[in-house]
């Protein structure tokens, strides 16, 4: 039989991998959603790279990712 403990554990763990997949879920929201379309959007707009910026913030706040000592603000 399971201590107390290891329940209380096993539970945190599958909270934090509960909210990691829904900010993985929203990753690939935003992701798929700069690489759509529609044929009213306006010409030459930056959709893919603002999506990928986005992307990158939700990673970084979420603490799945490290930000990189080399990249600018």
């Amino acid at each position: 039989m399971s201590h107390p403990e290891e329940i209380d554990e096993l539970r945190a763990r599958l909270d934090a991998t509960e909210r990691q997949v829904r900010t993985l879920a929203e990753v690939v929201r935003v992701l798929a959603g700069g690489l759509e379309g529609g044929p009213l959007e306006e010409a030459g707009r930056a959709r893919p790279e603002h999506a990928a910026r986005l992307a990158h913030e939700l990673l970084l706040a979420a603490g799945l990712i490290q930000p990189k000592e080399s990249e600018g603000p």
